[in-house]
């Protein structure tokens, strides 16, 4: 570790810490937002990237929370966000759950409220 500079692995895992730590999301909403909370934090303090305000489809060693025009609501409530690597669903109950693209495996988990 230099200067607090992080692998992403590394920060991914801190990422998951955090959100396991905080209390339950009561919809799906509030879900994304301490998934995007946390994430910025965490980059902030460990990616050594600058926060870019438009950030493109290119990686620049930064992660970024998922993007509103990658965002869908579902008929039953739930919000389904693409990233790069990723598929996030935030349930109307609040839970969260993060697949893997490549192979389709639950990368991260948490219930709702």
């Amino acid at each position: 570790m230099t200067d607090g500079i992080l692998s992403l692995h590394e920060r991914l895992n801190i990422v998951y810490e955090r959100l396991t730590a905080l209390p339950p999301a009561t919809g799906p909403e509030e879900a994304l937002r301490q998934l995007a909370d946390t994430l910025t934090s965490v980059e902030d303090e460990h990616s050594g990237v600058p926060e870019n305000p438009d950030p493109g489809l290119a990686f620049d060693g930064r992660m970024y929370p998922p993007r509103a025009d990658y965002t869908t609501r579902q008929a039953d409530g739930t919000l389904v966000a693409e990233t790069r690597g990723n598929m996030i669903y935030a349930s109307p109950d609040g839970a969260l759950t993060i697949t893997s693209k490549r192979n389709g495996e639950t990368v991260y988990q948490r219930p709702g409220a």
